[in-house]
């Protein structure tokens, strides 16, 4: 063949494979955009989509204020993350779950929109560089929000004195018209309106309350579609109730002698079959360690498994035929060793003055308090004066001539008691 015409065939040749192969890749670039959410009208014709939404449905209905789109994606899938459209316009990029599972997509619209339509669809976005555009819910109308708001939580009370509190709370609902405070006197009180607060209220105050009784709140949120459920009760005393049951009240813990715990409680019911002791430490559950019968206001909890140092919770539960009720919670530290008592307490009585001092001897320094407790031959003994532990004399100038006189005393460090000094007795006469 003449070089001529062989030059001739191979650039024809070339010329040809480079035009099929143009052919091939722009067939190729073709089908790959029909799933690149660049060009979304391209995707709205497909049967299967890989996202797909099933609500709002087209000619469907969404709510002021909060809505959640109802959307799956067909395995296998692997998120990089969502983009949502409304009106064909970028509104938000959702990330996936930190498991990388589909998150939830939520949208918001304000009043503004309430009467309006909108068309909506979602972007997937895969980890392999692919995207598809899921199918468009067209002419969705957004319409009042008809559902009662959400039931308020975490109902708290903040104690500032005896009588005055603050009641606070938290609520999820986008719009509340007001919020209604209910409160009740005691156990056998009956539910009334409290206070009417701002929709825009998270806390109030409640003052003038009588440290004699115990008050019960719950709260609710009002708006032209209804009432919420009410929140949880909350009460002053601390404790939890039905109001079938009235629990225990006034738990209190004191630690006796060595690792031993007296609590002390009142009994509000009388229909109670028997008083549960539990305990806890260090965060762990309430365990129940006594089971004691009705009518029962004081356990000891002996050293047996209390371990020094620790703080160590316990409350009451009283339960009846079908129900329980618990009292507050009380904590208290397990100091190491005992208390050593005062010694050598001594009594001289001074006529001129009239007074009858004391003095004793105290080698204890975990001690923060003495209490000196006096009677006559006609009484018993009564705290005469709580005095602070850097003392070791006290001057009683409460007497009279021609009485006989006993003292003692013991120290104290707010958790437990040593035990009591030697007696002295002492005339006035």
């Amino acid at each position: 063949m003449h070089l001529k015409h062989y030059k001739m065939y191979k650039w024809l040749a070339e010329t040809r494979r480079r035009f099929i192969f143009l052919i091939l890749f722009s067939l190729l670039l073709s089908q790959s955009c029909v799933d690149l959410s660049t060009n979304p009208d391209q995707n709205e014709n497909r049967s299967n989509y890989k996202i797909q939404i099933s609500s709002p449905s087209s000619n469907g209905t969404l709510m002021e204020g909060n809505n959640e789109i109802i959307y799956s994606i067909s395995q296998p899938y692997t998120i990089k993350f969502l983009e949502l459209y409304i009106d064909g316009k970028f509104v938000k990029n959702i990330p996936p779950n930190s498991d990388g599972t589909a998150p939830k997509v939520n949208i918001s619209f304000d009043s503004l929109f309430i009467g309006k339509k909108v068309d909506l669809y979602l972007i997937y976005y895969d980890t392999d560089g692919s995207s598809q555009k899921s199918n468009t819910a067209v002419q969705v109308l957004i319409t009042n929000d008809n559902r009662p708001p959400f039931k308020p939580y975490n109902l708290a009370v903040l104690k500032f004195s005896d009588g005055s509190i603050n009641i606070s709370w938290k609520d999820s609902s986008r719009y509340v018209t007001k919020y209604e405070l209910w409160r009740k006197i005691n156990f056998d009180g009956i539910y009334q309106l409290h206070q009417e607060l701002s929709g825009k209220s998270n806390n109030t105050n409640d003052a003038n309350l009588d440290t004699n009784n115990i008050y019960f709140y719950k709260i609710r949120g009002v708006k032209n579609s209804g009432y919420s459920d009410f929140s949880s009760e909350i009460n002053t005393a601390g404790i939890i109730t039905s109001g079938n049951l009235f629990p225990p009240t006034n738990l209190v813990a004191a630690v006796h002698g060595i690792s031993n715990v007296i609590l002390n409680w009142n009994d509000n019911s009388d229909n109670e079959n028997y008083f549960a002791v539990q305990r806890s430490s260090q965060g762990a559950p309430f365990v129940r360690i006594a089971a004691l019968p009705k009518n029962t206001t004081s356990y000891k909890d002996s050293a047996s498994g209390l371990i020094t140092g620790a703080t160590y919770n316990y409350k009451i539960v009283a339960y009846s035929n079908e129900d329980s009720a618990s009292s507050n919670t009380v904590s208290i530290k397990i100091t190491s060793g005992i208390l050593l008592p005062p010694t050598n307490l001594t009594a001289n009585y001074n006529s001129v003055i009239r007074v009858i001092q004391l003095n004793w001897n105290s080698s204890d320094n975990n001690i923060l308090y003495f209490d000196i407790e006096r009677k006559t031959d006609s009484t018993n003994f009564a705290l005469l004066r709580r005095i602070e532990s850097g003392n070791n004399l006290y001057l009683d100038f409460n007497i009279e001539t021609n009485k006989i006189y006993t003292y003692r005393i013991r120290g104290y460090d707010l958790n437990r008691f040593s035990e009591y000094s030697n007696e002295v007795t002492i005339s006035t006469y």
